[in-house]
């Protein structure tokens, strides 16, 4: 998919979205940005001093259900108190969905797309020493580092790091 064609994709969404009466801010740059790094999210919607600029991944620009579906979600997050994903952005997101014939989601599931987001293997593991359960962590964290502070959701039991 060229630019342009991204471009006028973008835009005729934003004129629907707005024709359904839902906020969009009118401080939204024109044209959203590809981004070719990334790699764990679709799009984002990222506000600097006032103004909001929509990222797509690189690896969606060939599902064009995919890409109309991120796009009205990062357009949505310009509405004002959608920056996350609360009641407001649920409810916004069902009226789009509804009317564009979309999806739109808080998260996606990787197996379905194109070309997958990379997918990452667990590489910390604890065990609660009560109860047995075992709690995965994909980075380094707190309680990968210091296990003795916390305590096992499940039962409260002491947690112990196995990998």
């Amino acid at each position: 998919m060229t630019q342009g064609e991204l471009d006028a994709l973008f835009t005729g969404l934003r004129g629907k979205l707005e024709e359904l009466g839902l906020p969009l801010s009118r401080e939204i740059d024109p044209q959203p940005v590809v981004n070719t790094r990334a790699k764990r999210r679709l799009g984002c919607c990222i506000r600097r001093e006032g103004r909001f600029t929509i990222q797509v991944s690189q690896s969606i620009l060939g599902d064009s259900q995919l890409l109309r579906a991120t796009l009205v979600h990062e357009l949505l997050h310009t509405c004002y108190g959608c920056q996350n994903h609360g009641k407001r952005w649920k409810a916004y997101a069902q009226t789009a969905g509804e009317a564009l014939g979309l999806s739109i989601t808080r998260t996606v599931k990787a197996e379905g797309e194109a070309q997958p987001l990379r997918r990452e293997e667990m590489k910390y593991f604890l065990r609660c020493e009560q109860c047995g359960a075992v709690i995965g962590r994909y980075r380094m964290c707190k309680l990968v580092k210091y296990p003795w502070r916390y305590r096992c959701a499940a039962c409260g039991g002491k947690l112990q790091r196995i990998s």
